[in-house]
């Protein structure tokens, strides 16, 4: 199962970073600039070639890629004949293009699937009914113990509809979780529908965090838009999920987060996840149905676009806040002496990194699709 899950990280991971590399590489061509090399992978080539100036090449370590553009390294010999159609030669629009263009690429990716997301796959939507979709046929507890869920026990099946709890008429969905929720670890007498048919049976709720639990979800039904809606509502799904991320942005910086990190308080469903519990996430996500699938993948691409924007030196918002400098006071900043800022955020975001790995992989935050 270890060796699952790292094969499946290392491939995520090198869809992303083949994406945004791609990105920069697609700008810089498209803006005269000249791209020394386009690889995929790292380390020493499986094969390698080379058309018109670029040298193409796949490599043995296959998590990623790289391209190497002309100019972006200061300390880099660029030849005369070269020197036009160097980064820093290049006005400073095509350089502001080349640099965002791979957190765009990872935006327009998240766009598309919030796109598919409404059309053709279609998402899921509440029935509004009362009707159950699905029955939990055991309930993991906060002390670990396994216990067969409520609802199964008492032969509660999909497709029956609730109408009263403990004598109390349920008009909706939200009236009976309400019924349920005041009573934990009663036994209530529940009343359904199958079919034609009336049924009345005892129900012995749990006590999860002091709220009553039967092990129930609601049926669903799956919403499909026309192609021309489903761009739109796509935008806007885009808009929602990106006011989202900064916020847990913002909540990295926060004490809360400095004590998670620091082991000194414990985690909970807001917490950041390194790239190790993305990808648990997005196993989890997967059992749940394609539509949540996709939802959860979406939001990995805009997340990492967006972070990658981020106004600090080595991402690529360092490069574009540099450009926006030299365009205010019309001078040419020395990259070079941005170095120690460079190597500082690397070494920050490198502990965090690791430090959220070893909480994924040690104490696992909840799967925020079970009970």
């Amino acid at each position: 199962m270890v060796v699952v899950w790292a094969i499946v990280i290392i491939v995520f991971i090198a869809f992303m970073i083949l994406t945004h590399e791609w990105g920069h590489y697609y700008a810089a061509k498209k803006c005269g600039i000249k791209v020394d090399q386009f690889s995929i992978g790292f380390g020493p080539e499986i094969k390698g070639w080379t058309r018109g100036e670029t040298r193409y090449s796949i490599k043995w370590i296959l998590a990623g890629g790289s391209v190497r553009i002309a100019g972006m390294n200061p300390e880099e010999e660029i030849s005369e004949e070269d020197l036009p159609r160097t980064y820093y030669q290049a006005p400073l629009w095509k350089r502001f293009i080349v640099v965002v263009a791979g957190s765009f690429v990872h935006i327009v990716i998240a766009l598309i699937l919030f796109i598919i997301l409404f059309w053709p796959v279609g998402h899921q939507e509440p029935t509004g009914t009362n009707k159950v979709g699905g029955v939990l046929k055991t309930v993991t507890l906060s002390n670990k113990k396994t216990v067969p869920g409520p609802a199964y026990a008492a032969h509660i099946l999909p497709g029956d509809v609730l109408s009263l709890v403990q004598g109390n008429r349920t008009k909706d969905w939200d009236a009976l979780i309400k019924q349920i929720q005041k009573r934990p670890g009663e036994t209530v007498s529940v009343t359904y529908k199958r079919g034609s048919t009336f049924k009345t049976v005892k129900v012995k709720l749990l006590d999860i965090n002091n709220r009553g639990f039967m092990g129930i979800e609601q049926s669903q039904k799956t919403v499909r838009t026309n192609p021309i809606a489903a761009i739109g509502e796509g935008f806007k799904m885009l808009g929602q999920v990106t006011v989202a991320i900064f916020k847990g942005i913002a909540s990295l910086f926060s004490l809360s987060t400095l004590k998670i990190l620091l082991g000194l308080q414990a985690r909970n469903a807001e917490s950041p996840r390194s790239i190790v519990g993305a990808t648990q996430l997005a196993f989890q996500a997967a059992g749940q149905g394609t539509g949540i699938f996709i939802f959860v993948i979406a939001q990995f691409f805009l997340f990492l676009g967006i972070i990658n924007l981020a106004p600090l030196p080595p991402l690529d918002g360092g490069h574009v806040l540099v450009i926006f400098i030299e365009w205010v006071f019309k001078k040419r900043i020395d990259v070079r002496k941005l170095a120690p800022i460079a190597w500082a955020v690397i070494i920050v975001l490198t502990i965090v990194a690791i430090r959220l790995a070893q909480l994924d992989l040690l104490s696992p935050l909840k799967n925020p699709f079970a009970p």
